[in-house]
């Protein structure tokens, strides 16, 4: 045997080349494809920011979650933001604590609600989500099968578009856009 294969292995400070490289892999492949991402989640009055303008999103969601808790019906109210990791492609997810779960009770809070996500104005969304509850907040773990199912009034909001998945209504802007008209 040779004495240079007999060499300790490459190295970059006290770590071998194979680990960096493998480290490397882990960080970079995920956030190449789209994998990596942010969420906030605020409970009204408390801290923490998104993305360099925190203390505005901040306010925009006190002021979101005082507008939805005021609705008629909404006992209590939950407002998060999230990205697919590019900070320009938030999402607005609105979940919604109702006494009365019926179809008739339901429906005009849940437009009530879109009505107020559509004029937050911390950032512009691109998406919103709506999810309404039993109240109050269920403790963890939580049955979905507790969750109100969206699609069962979905017709009756005139939307116009949007989706339900596992119970929650889904949209893109252009769909609150033809609803209530511009922002502003």
């Amino acid at each position: 045997m040779r004495a240079a294969d007999m060499a300790a292995p490459r190295t970059v400070g006290a770590l071998p080349r194979t680990v960096l490289a493998a480290v490397a892999a882990v960080l970079l492949i995920p956030a190449s494809l789209g994998l990596a991402g942010c969420a906030e989640t605020r409970a009204p009055g408390g801290s923490g920011g998104f993305g360099g303008s925190g203390t505005s999103v901040e306010a925009g969601i006190d002021t979101l979650h005082t507008a939805l808790t005021s609705i008629d019906g909404v006992d209590q109210a939950r407002v998060t933001t999230n990205t697919d990791g590019s900070p320009v492609q938030r999402r607005l997810n609105v979940v919604l604590y109702v006494s009365d779960l019926s179809a008739d009770a339901v429906t005009p809070v849940v437009a009530d609600a879109l009505q107020e996500a559509w004029h937050f104005d911390a950032f512009t969304p691109v998406g919103y989500a709506i999810e309404v509850w039993p109240a109050p907040v269920p403790e963890p773990p939580v049955d979905y099968d507790d969750m109100f199912d969206l699609e069962t009034i979905l017709t009756d909001l005139d939307l116009g578009g949007g989706y339900v998945y596992d119970r929650q209504l889904a949209l893109d802007a252009d769909v609150l856009e033809a609803r209530f008209g511009p922002r502003g």
